[in-house]
């Protein structure tokens, strides 16, 4: 093996293994980002785009780009961040969005934290004040659709799917810079003709 590795440096100037390593170090953080696909956010982030999307909310005001800043704050566990999300959608034209999000996330966890969240929820399904939210209803109906859910046949995984892409252009990349090596090597054993 060591002999091996001796032949590859010896056969590949210096210069180009640098170019080579270097090389195969930026595929490989092209595609880990690539590969990643989530991104996090900061407690601070996450304050100052609560926040930006409140303001916007008490004003009845619509957003620009709002589905990726609602779906940032929903990558949070605080309710008020939530319920900021769900708002955000409702006034964006997304209603059915707003109450999935409060069935889902907010009430579940809102009830003792979330002082607002009770009366926007009865407005988004047009309950009066005096009613009471279906809690117990709304409980079944997410077990009935993660019932649903974990029986259905198991489809294909999107993020494997995706992934072969990358995983072809990156073997195609080393099976490319291989070659190359073999051809240097055999040219540097190669009699020249004088």
């Amino acid at each position: 093996m060591k002999k091996i590795i001796l032949l590859v440096l010896l056969a590949v100037p210096l210069s180009s293994q640098a170019g080579i390593l270097g090389f195969l170090g930026d595929v490989s953080s092209i595609s880990s980002a690539m590969n990643s696909g989530q991104q996090s956010y900061s407690q601070s982030d996450l304050k100052k785009l609560n926040s930006y999307l409140w303001k916007r909310v008490e004003k009845n005001q619509k957003t620009d780009g709002y589905q990726f800043l609602a779906e940032a704050l929903e990558k949070s566990n605080k309710a008020s961040y939530l319920d900021t999300a769900a708002q955000t959608y409702y006034i964006n034209g997304q209603k059915e969005k707003a109450i999935e999000l409060y069935e889902t996330r907010v009430l579940p966890t809102s009830r003792a934290t979330c002082t607002g969240c009770d009366a926007f929820y009865k407005k988004l399904v047009g309950l009066s004040r005096d009613q009471e939210i279906p809690y117990s209803k709304i409980y079944e109906k997410q077990k009935k659709k993660l019932e649903y859910l974990k029986n259905k046949e198991p489809e294909k995984s999107v993020k494997n799917s995706d992934e072969l892409p990358i995983n072809i252009a990156i073997w195609g990349i080393l099976v490319a810079l291989i070659l190359n090596l073999v051809i240097n090597t055999i040219s540097l054993f190669k009699p020249r003709q004088p």
